[in-house]
């Protein structure tokens, strides 16, 4: 109860906040009562072995009770073909994330959930153990609302830590905003000839916000260029643990302003 109260108080927060400002193409989601995992792939589109990976986060994203988001770096850029979606960002995340769980070797493709940054996710018996043990009782409660105003798409994302939940040292809230049904033709580097296919790529990653013993909540206006994407919230650790994850997709607001 405890759990359902503070998402009540945190997702009302974040009503008043836009009511003056919404229009019809609102959606909202809140989070439950048991963690769900967040699934990052660091990939990149001049890398030779990274595009399997990337299928396999096709297929997969849409059926796992479980958000994947895909950061792809830059550290490939120089060789061969510039990746579009890299971001040195999204390399530095790598690296910390890496570093935090005591490890040195960055990699693509490499697979992390939680603080498990080293995944074998392409051993179906070994991935759905992973995942089953990262359902575990969310630490955090997250709402996640989205709306189309007069002047464009706009977020708000609200956290807070779960009443007797253990304590996690430095934990943050981020706010990824992604892109589904990408693709490329590559022409030049280790991929040369192929089209890559990409989706849940990671376009703008805001945050992080820190979670301490009070709810934390924030308002994004968003730059939006077209296509299919969608929002995904997360409370993330220092060391990598995931607290709780939310998605919410554009395509979920659009058709409630159709409907309506």
């Amino acid at each position: 109860m405890k759990l359902i109260a503070g998402l009540v108080a945190l997702s009302l927060g974040i009503a008043d906040v836009n009511a003056q400002t919404a229009t019809p193409g609102s959606c909202s989601a809140q989070s439950g009562p048991r963690t769900v995992p967040l699934v990052e792939l660091y990939t990149s589109e001049g890398c030779s072995s990274c595009p399997p990976a990337d299928r396999w986060l096709s297929q997969r994203f849409a059926s796992e009770d479980a958000n994947f988001l895909a950061f792809h770096v830059d550290y490939w850029d120089d060789i061969g073909w510039p990746d579009r979606f890299a971001s040195p960002r999204f390399s530095a995340r790598q690296r910390m994330r890496v570093s935090a769980a005591g490890e040195r070797t960055v990699y693509t493709p490499q697979v992390m959930v939680g603080d498990a940054v080293r995944t074998s996710w392409s051993r179906s018996g070994e991935w759905d153990r992973i995942l089953q043990q990262s359902r575990v009782p969310a630490g955090a409660a997250i709402s996640l609302r989205l709306d189309r105003t007069a002047a464009g798409w706009q977020a708000a994302v609200g956290a807070a830590p779960v009443a007797g939940a253990a304590s996690a040292d430095g934990a943050q809230l981020w706010l990824a905003q992604y892109v589904d049904g990408e693709t490329t033709q590559v022409r030049a580097g280790e991929n040369r000839g192929e089209t890559l296919a990409h989706d849940r790529v990671v376009r703008e990653l805001f945050g992080p916000w820190n979670l301490d013993s009070k709810a934390q909540s924030r308002q994004q206006p968003l730059e939006i260029e077209g296509g299919d994407w969608g929002l995904t919230a997360f409370v993330q650790t220092d060391s990598g643990e995931i607290l709780q994850s939310v998605n919410l997709h554009a395509s979920d607001c659009v058709a409630g302003a159709a409907a309506g």
